[in-house]
């Protein structure tokens, strides 16, 4: 399975009543749950169950410092990242495997260096199971949580016509840059089988010429979002001019790569070196001299490179260069 990429940001508001008292939260999460039970056992729908879980939670969130305005924020995310992990799940995924969906897309969501507490983390795992004793199959919870393909907020892509382009059950459709895996230390791990991608990933499909990507979630301007979470990889990064280099063709310095299934985090590798670090020190005048003439000898009938100005004397670059090639592999291998 995978989940969306990237993964919606968790509103601020929540984050600090999980860090204030995770307990009440986890509470708050079971009477949700109990809620959403007692809608279906009297034989509501997934959308009316979902409209009971609300109405108890939310003044519980309230009581909690959480506005209404961050609580519906919160569901909009969590339905998104939930929902499209879901979707590409198994379609017979069983309570423990749903929980495990919600354990890790919550864990995506959190701000890097922030774990779900304990007590919500088995909250939400029990709420997986409760999905599944009150009839819920996943791609049915999917569809109930996302918005409809299309619409904003909906965290798959979608063709020219609106549809989504991944069937349900089917993570090797989704195109690589629109999705991501599970955390390889994460609760559908631990489930394994489908739950993970399989050994080498999946063969993804392309992204087709008319898809188009979901805009970024409209949230209430009055709502402070949580920092991006650890496992965000920008599909759009390696558009970044900076990451091409200098017009003047020089080298740039290349960003990280992305560790296994783009679950790293890339910002601040991206945005180049913080403000307030020093500067590289520049290149003496011997090595400016040094790369300048080994680039004019690789350069295969071109013409030799450019004196650099502050360039020590011709004589002293030969000697350098004999010096230092005395069985040393050449720099500008593979530079050309």
């Amino acid at each position: 399975m995978m989940f969306p990429m990237p993964m919606p940001e968790m509103p601020q508001e929540i984050m600090d009543a999980v860090s204030a008292d995770p307990g009440a939260f986890a509470a708050a999460l079971g009477d949700g749950m109990d809620a959403f039970q007692g809608a279906m056992a009297d034989g509501g729908d997934m959308g009316a169950a979902f409209e009971a879980m609300g109405d108890v939670m939310g003044p519980i969130m309230q009581d909690m410092g959480v506005s209404p305005e961050a609580f519906d924020a919160a569901g909009d995310a969590i339905g998104a990242a939930v929902g499209g992990g879901m979707h590409m799940g198994p379609a017979d995924a069983g309570g423990a495997e749903m929980g495990a969906m919600i354990q890790d897309a919550a864990s995506m969501m959190m701000p890097e260096g922030m774990d779900v507490p304990a007590p919500v983390m088995d909250a939400m795992g029990d709420m997986g199971q409760g999905f599944a004793d009150a009839g819920c199959a996943p791609h049915d919870m999917a569809g109930e949580m996302m918005p409809p393909p299309g619409d904003p907020g909906f965290p798959l892509p979608c063709d020219a016509s609106g549809d989504c382009i991944v069937p349900a059950g089917d993570p090797a459709a989704c195109p690589a840059d629109a999705c991501q895996p599970p955390p390889m230390d994460g609760a559908c791990a631990d489930m394994g089988g489908a739950m993970m991608p399989p050994e080498g990933g999946y063969e993804h499909a392309p992204m087709p010429a008319d898809a188009t990507m979901p805009p970024p979630m409209d949230y209430p301007a009055d709502v402070a979002m949580a920092p991006p979470a650890e496992g965000y990889s920008d599909p759009a990064a390696n558009m970044d001019p900076a990451a091409v280099g200098p017009a003047d063709g020089s080298a740039a310095p290349m960003a990280p790569a992305d560790d296994a299934g783009g679950m790293g985090a890339l910002g601040d590798a991206l945005g180049g070196p913080p403000a307030g670090d020093p500067a590289p020190a520049p290149m003496d005048a011997a090595d400016a001299a040094i790369g300048a003439a080994m680039d004019g000898a690789m350069d295969q009938g071109g013409a030799p490179a450019p004196a650099d100005a502050g360039a020590a004397p011709a004589e002293d670059a030969s000697a350098a260069i004999a010096d230092d090639d005395q069985g040393q592999p050449d720099p500008s291998a593979g530079m050309g």
